[in-house]
């Protein structure tokens, strides 16, 4: 968004290299990564589409305010209407950034499709008021911003709010952070501040001294910082599965053995005739049977739990749960999506669990003996039964 005044057009025109080479910088290193990122394509979850699409707002938007600071006091009808066009797209992408972030953020953290759907429509009440607010602007009223019969850019009475939603998304997002920290979900070094403090500092410099162009530049940076930071969590994320690994079990243990005030239950799930799948219908249908399974469990992890593929056909869920009765509850609720799966998936092969249960009493070999245990006994009763 441009934050500058009638007053400050001289100025502006002035500072136009300067603003060119800030904003060229920002789009290269957002263009660069972004093309970097498509050739590489890690994965294909929904983080990694929203981080993409993220860049791809950015690097518009980022082209999008240099145009506008160009054709700034340039007389003529064509410039007055791109002046219109291109600080419309200014006022609403950063909106777009935030509420995306936020979405990131929330899937990164407990990739969980459930969660994801029920936030996005919370936090697209923000957006939503933005967009009415800069639809009403367009219709004359000048309460976001105003384009003199110059084409002179001046800002709004309400341009303020648009900031404040900007800066609710980023509020909301370190919450989410710190929330899933307090609940034993979240590896240590997720970069969120890696993201929120160029982004402030790009928006407060902008703000404060006119003429000076840093908020996408300084977006920009900080997705790279992202990027840098994320490579190290994405190596905590089975590829195939698209839950956490073996790895961050291990990571998520030495936190548990730690803090043991949680009531922590432990989900020991094994795949019941997981190796006739693979006999049967090929490898490649045994790797969709892992990305089922995977999806399945994300849409039925809850706050306070986590989930994790240990390799091969077994998973384990990590769950802060009040009673044993909570806990029967989640086992329930596992085997009722699956049935659900069984029901409408296309695959010719139908999906059961092993489940082993086992509450955490402050020893993690005792812990994981207790699953295994539990899960066997499971397991045991499944081929009685067949």
């Amino acid at each position: 968004m441009k934050v500058f005044n009638h007053k400050e057009t001289e100025f502006i025109m002035i500072n136009i290299p300067e603003i060119l080479v800030a904003n060229g910088t920002g789009a290269f290193l957002v263009l660069f990564l972004l093309l970097y990122r498509i050739r590489i394509a890690q994965t294909n979850q929904f983080d990694e589409k929203a981080y993409n699409f993220m860049l791809i707002v950015t690097f518009i938007a980022t082209i999008n305010e240099t145009l506008s600071f160009i054709i700034d006091a340039r007389p003529g009808f064509i410039f007055h209407i791109l002046q219109y066009i291109s600080n419309t797209i200014s006022s609403a992408s950063s909106g777009i950034i935030g509420y995306c972030w936020c979405l990131f953020v929330e899937y990164h953290i407990h990739r969980n499709f459930k969660r994801i759907k029920k936030k996005s429509r919370i936090l697209a009440v923000p957006l939503i008021i933005a967009t009415i607010l800069i639809f009403i602007n367009l219709l004359g009223t000048g309460i976001i911003f105003d384009i003199s019969k110059e084409n002179v850019y001046t800002r709004g009475p309400m341009n303020f709010i648009l900031y404040i939603f900007v800066f609710v998304y980023y509020i909301e997002s370190i919450y989410t952070v710190q929330k899933a920290k307090n609940d034993s979900i979240l590896v240590e070094f997720f970069p969120i501040y890696f993201f929120i403090i160029p982004c402030m500092i790009g928006t407060m410099i902008q703000g404060f001294f006119f003429g000076i162009s840093t908020i996408w530049l300084c977006v920009a940076i900080a997705f790279i910082l992202v990027y840098i930071e994320i490579q190290i969590s994405i190596s905590f994320i089975d590829d195939l599965s698209g839950l956490y690994n073996r790895k961050y079990m291990n990571h998520y243990l030495n936190k548990l053995q730690n803090n043991k005030t949680k009531h922590v239950y432990g989900f020991l799930l094994d795949v019941n005739d997981f190796k006739v799948i693979n006999d049967t219908y090929g490898h490649l249908s045994g790797d969709r049977a892992i990305i089922h399974i995977g999806k399945i469990l994300q849409n039925t992890v809850g706050n306070g739990c986590v989930a994790i593929r240990m390799g091969g056909d077994e998973f384990v869920i990590f769950a802060i749960l009040k009673s044993n009765e909570e806990a029967l509850a989640l086992k329930k609720h596992i085997e009722q999506n699956v049935r659900q799966f069984n029901i409408h998936s296309k695959e010719p092969f139908h999906l059961s669990f092993s489940i082993g249960i086992a509450k955490y009493s402050g020893n993690i070999d005792t812990f994981l003996s207790a699953m295994d245990d539990s899960m066997y006994e499971a397991k045991n009763m499944h081929r009685l039964m067949h």
